[in-house]
């Protein structure tokens, strides 16, 4: 199984994904801290900056394309309340505005958002 590099500094590349090793998917609860929102020919979406509430003084980002999880993260900013995310951990994340990352960063494809803070 193959699939072409679509962003990034390896744009075009074919990667062979039979030799590639998934990460397992975590789920996580904390409190969104930031939300960020790009508009870039490279990425649209968001990342979240969520501090978790089992790791206390661990800060993470959930980074997702989905507007209906972006909604959800902004949300959850906005009130303070506890979300679970369920996402893989990302060796070499994309930086969508440049820079690097000095946090874990989750590509999240599940947000639950409690109704408790």
């Amino acid at each position: 199984m193959e699939r072409t590099v679509t962003s990034g500094t390896e744009r075009g590349r074919t990667v062979d994904l039979s030799k590639t090793v998934a990460t397992p998917i975590a789920e996580l609860f904390g409190h969104v801290t930031l939300v960020e929102g790009y508009g870039l020919a490279s990425f649209t979406g968001c990342h979240a900056l969520v501090v978790l509430r089992d790791i206390p003084g661990k800060t993470v980002a959930a980074l997702t394309s989905e507007l209906r999880l972006q909604s959800l993260l902004e949300t959850a900013l906005a009130t303070g309340n506890l979300i679970a995310f369920r996402g893989r951990l990302l060796s070499n994340p994309p930086t969508p505005a440049g820079g690097s990352w000095n946090v874990e960063v989750y590509e999240t494809d599940s947000v639950i958002l409690y109704g408790m803070k």
